[in-house]
């Protein structure tokens, strides 16, 4: 049910600051939204914060509720996640009453971890590359970069990298966006999903190899985790291929 909503922060009637919870409120008039609470992710001025929680309310107001944030964004636009129900909207008889439930929201929002996995041989780090672990960290709680070792990358793409695995893997720390990375089990490269049990798996727009064999063990383990491919960023100048030819020449 992931889906993502941009738009500008307004003024409501701030009646949650009377039970300690700092709200962002958008106006949302698309009939597309039930009426639930969420466990959501919101990004605000390029920085994620999670453990975030929304809901709709009288078809048009999204009440995102920020865990630990007391900035003035009115005005600003917010991206906001969602990432999965939590329980349908209630009516509510006294403040007392919402601010318990709010606290169980929150303490069941906060068991729910959303493990993101990418996979690729990530050779000649470039644009492309931070903006696809940009976008993949967006639904995570965490995000893990799995590396492709020297001969899986000569098994797969029948050629041999530019780059060692412990060179490639520096480069993407020194990216500082993925909260974990690691190298591919080589002859079990799938054993990763069993020990992280991803809610989402990234993959590259064009990513074909290994991605059919990911399908196939998903739906053999009967795991509810999703696929999402990330779409191409300025794909004429930022691209492995053309990145090699230049460095080359």
């Amino acid at each position: 049910m992931i889906k993502k909503i941009k738009w500008i922060v307004i003024k409501w009637n701030q009646i949650w600051r009377t039970i300690w919870f700092h709200t962002a409120n958008i106006e949302y008039k698309k009939n597309d939204i039930i009426d639930w609470v969420y466990k959501i992710n919101i990004i605000i001025e390029k920085k994620i914060y999670h453990w975030a929680w929304s809901f709709r309310k009288n078809l048009n107001l999204f009440e995102s509720h920020i865990f630990n944030f007391n900035n003035d964004i009115y005005g600003k636009k917010i991206e906001i996640i969602l990432l999965e129900k939590i329980r349908e909207n209630k009516k509510i008889d006294s403040l007392e009453e919402l601010k318990l439930l709010i606290e169980n929201d929150i303490k069941k929002i906060k068991k729910i971890k959303y493990n993101v996995l990418t996979f690729w041989s990530f050779d000649y780090v470039h644009e492309w590359h931070k903006y696809f672990l940009n976008k993949a960290k967006k639904y995570s709680d965490k995000l893990i970069t799995i590396i492709a070792t020297d001969k899986n990358i000569e098994k797969f793409k029948w050629k041999k990298p530019h780059f060692k695995l412990i060179e490639r893997i520096k480069h993407i720390k020194e990216l500082n966006i993925s909260d974990e990375v690691i190298w591919w089990n080589e002859t079990n490269p799938l054993i990763w999903i069993d020990i992280y049990n991803p809610k989402i798996i990234c993959l590259w727009y064009d990513q074909i190899w290994f991605s059919d064999n990911l399908k196939k063990y998903i739906k053999y383990k009967n795991l509810d985790t999703k696929i999402i491919r990330i779409n191409p960023y300025k794909e004429k100048k930022y691209k492995s291929s053309i990145i090699k030819k230049e460095l080359i020449l």
